[in-house]
């Protein structure tokens, strides 16, 4: 009788550890597409139980916020660790801390390239830089599937690439020979 209590207990236990430790995956993206504040990408962190139901979630419209978020530099429920994911991912980004100025300022190439794989020119006035897209507001439509089959989207418009797909999305965009290649989808 002594031990099955004792057994009960320990059970009980370790059924409450488990209750006040969640597992949780975090997961970032991006879309690709104007918002509503005009911005051409958007940016997405979303926090999924075990069991795969969406926990929480956080749109970030500014590219600077989602990079101290991403590289640690911010605390937020998004990176409660604090992990600098662009390194973990071999990514150039993080913050660049101007001392002389007081700013703090986040860098990423790839997230600034990205708007390239949608528009064939810079949406708006003010800046003249070339994109990599055949439609001049949308990507040809192989290169849209292209996207789609290869970060698992299925509408460029509505879609966030998402976890791996992300990570693999900011690789593609800074090596020369898959810009190259993607150009030339026809």
């Amino acid at each position: 009788m002594k031990y099955g209590v004792l057994i009960l207990l320990l059970l009980c236990s370790l059924s409450f550890s488990e209750v006040d430790q969640p597992s949780y995956r975090i997961v970032f993206g991006a879309r690709i597409s104007t918002g509503a504040n005009s911005s051409v990408v958007s940016f997405v962190a979303m926090k999924y139980s075990n069991d795969g139901v969406l926990r929480a979630k956080r749109v970030y419209a500014s590219k600077d916020e989602f990079i101290k978020v991403l590289s640690g530099y911010w605390p937020s429920p998004f990176n409660p660790g604090k992990i600098d994911y662009f390194k973990q991912n071999k990514i150039v980004g993080g913050v660049f801390v101007n001392d002389t100025i007081r700013a703090e300022i986040g860098y990423c190439p790839a997230l600034d390239s990205l708007w390239k794989l949608r528009f064939s020119d810079w949406p708006y006035n003010g800046k003249n830089e070339a994109g990599w897209s055949h439609g001049r507001m949308r990507p040809g439509l192989k290169q849209e599937e292209y996207l789609a089959k290869r970060y698992n989207i299925k509408q460029l418009d509505f879609d966030y690439i998402v976890d791996t797909c992300f990570w693999k999305l900011l690789y593609d965009v800074t090596d020369s020979t898959w810009i190259e290649n993607y150009k030339f989808i026809q």
